[in-house]
């Protein structure tokens, strides 16, 4: 047999279409909003997690006052590392061509080994007076491709928008309390070029690889220190250390990321326990009027518990096609939206969207739970 109390929903819902309509396009852009940038945030975090193996990134990197010597790069391999060169040479940039000096550009080779290079769009310099560029530094310096910027004292042509592994957050300094991706910025050239850059402003940073992948933080950093020591021991001429677990360059945008998600989880509860007592509200109001009605009911024989699942019916229906449809968005519009947030904040590599069923769990079934236990009390 229907029940007869079903046929009161659609009255129940003209009668307050209003306050339903407000909320329930407030919660579809908040759900919305949570699904996207939860969704965008793993999708990215896995990209940035995959991109240690995938790009070869360093465990490490130290800088010498001059060339290290065959017999002391392998007096230092016997740490149980693989150590690579990475130098690199730094020049004042002039990105518009107005005889001033910008920002300054951090420009290597290109790299085959170690802290591989993530092409973005365009394509890898190939002539001598060619350039490929961070994007997020040509975002913020209005760089496009095929545009001409002066880089020391040549004037090159950018063919490509790229982000070294190894600068996913552009700190030119690891004991910078923030990085600048407008004053400063990295860049790629052939090896032929980067020959015939000023040798006067070379550094000559080495980095390594550990021979065991499963080193801890503190492992890591105890083997930093034996590293340190041997340089010192080789009178190498030692001017910094940095093991990959300190280097603000490499970990500081996984330590971001990781910790937005707390933060959005916990707006997202705050908002619907709000919105839940918004609709308590309307349901006391509904129960106040028509406690007469409800009197009858009782006395035809309709439980409480029936009486309860007909007034919390409305308000459960709306989050949940909420849900529905904030789920949707936030798979095709806002994840789109929160991934250029975090693009425009960090140079990260390209990212695959995956399926997140946390995300699904957290922004369909914790808001019904809400929503179902604030109005059953």
């Amino acid at each position: 047999m229907k029940n007869p109390l079903l046929k009161r929903l659609p009255r129940e819902l003209i009668g307050d279409i209003g306050k339903y309509l407000a909320v329930f396009l407030f919660m579809t852009a908040t759900i919305g909003f949570v699904s996207g940038f939860l969704v965008a945030d793993d999708s990215m975090l896995a990209a940035y997690q995959e991109s240690f193996e995938k790009y070869h990134i360093e465990d490490g990197n130290f800088t010498l006052e001059k060339k290290a010597t065959d017999s002391q790069i392998k007096r230092l391999e016997k740490e149980g590392v693989q150590i690579y060169e990475n130098y690199y040479i730094e020049e004042d940039a002039d990105t518009d061509l107005d005889g001033k000096k910008d920002s300054t550009v951090r420009v290597y080779k290109n790299r085959s080994q170690i802290d591989l290079v993530c092409l973005m769009k365009g394509e890898l310099p190939k002539k001598e007076d060619e350039i490929a560029i961070d994007r997020m530094y040509a975002e913020n310096n209005k760089i496009q491709i095929s545009d001409i910027i002066k880089v020391g004292k040549e004037e090159k042509t950018v063919t490509g928008y790229v982000a070294l592994s190894d600068y996913s957050a552009l700190f030119s300094n690891n004991s910078d309390m923030m990085f600048d991706a407008t004053n400063f910025g990295v860049a790629i050239v052939t090896k032929g070029q980067y020959d015939k850059m000023d040798a006067g402003t070379e550094h000559f940073i080495y980095s390594w690889k550990n021979n065991k992948t499963d080193l801890t933080d503190s492992q890591q950093r105890d083997l930093s220190d034996d590293i340190l020591k041997q340089l010192v021991s080789l009178r190498a001429g030692i001017t910094n250390i940095t093991p990959a677990v300190e280097n603000q360059a490499i970990h500081f945008t996984g330590d971001d990321m990781g910790s937005d998600k707390s933060m959005i989880q916990v707006l997202l509860y705050v908002i619907m326990v709000i919105l839940s007592f918004i609709f308590s509200v309307t349901i006391a109001s509904i129960i106040e009027k028509e406690a007469s009605e409800i009197g009858t009911m009782r006395a035809l024989g309709f439980t409480r518990g029936e009486l309860l699942r007909h007034y919390i019916t409305l308000p459960v229906t709306v989050t949940l096609i909420s849900c529905v449809l904030g789920n949707i968005l936030g798979y095709t519009v806002f994840k789109d939206v929160m991934a250029g947030m975090y693009y425009h904040s960090y140079s990260l590599p390209t990212y695959i969207t995956l399926w997140n069923p946390y995300a699904f769990v957290i922004t369909t079934v914790v808001p019904c739970m809400i929503m179902i236990v604030v109005n059953t009390i």
